[in-house]
């Protein structure tokens, strides 16, 4: 069994930051749902994956959306080694309700990114 050393960091090359990354994700992506999150897919010719959020108002308070961008953050930040290709990952909250703590938002969170660059590097549209 290989062990990935990864920094536990997140950094900016970490992040998709500008609208036009969001919109090409959205646009180019594969798209899985969970319970409470829609998550596109892209992969990326980078050395990194990077990891995007949009959490509307919709979902709830500022505490509330806060938290549940701290624990997808620390998801990824924990996790970003076992992603084994480089990959845009864009991440939308549809409902807080089934996020009640960190290991619930992991869990979910799990069922699809750790097996998401398999699945998104097998076909790239463009």
């Amino acid at each position: 069994m290989a062990v990935i050393i990864t920094s536990k960091t997140f950094t900016k090359k970490e992040r998709l930051l500008r609208p036009e990354e969001f919109t090409k994700i959205k646009t180019h992506g594969k798209r899985r749902s969970t319970r409470s999150f829609n998550i596109w897919l892209m992969p990326n010719n980078l050395t990194a994956s990077r990891l995007g959020l949009a959490v509307s108002a919709r979902v709830g308070g500022a505490i509330i959306r806060n938290r549940l961008k701290r624990y997808i953050r620390e998801f990824f930040r924990l996790n970003k080694g076992r992603i084994s290709n480089p990959t845009d990952i864009m991440i939308s909250v549809k409902s807080a309700q089934a996020v009640t703590d960190y290991s619930a938002a992991a869990a979910e969170l799990e069922s699809v990114l750790i097996q998401a660059p398999r699945i998104s590097c097998n076909q790239e549209r463009t």
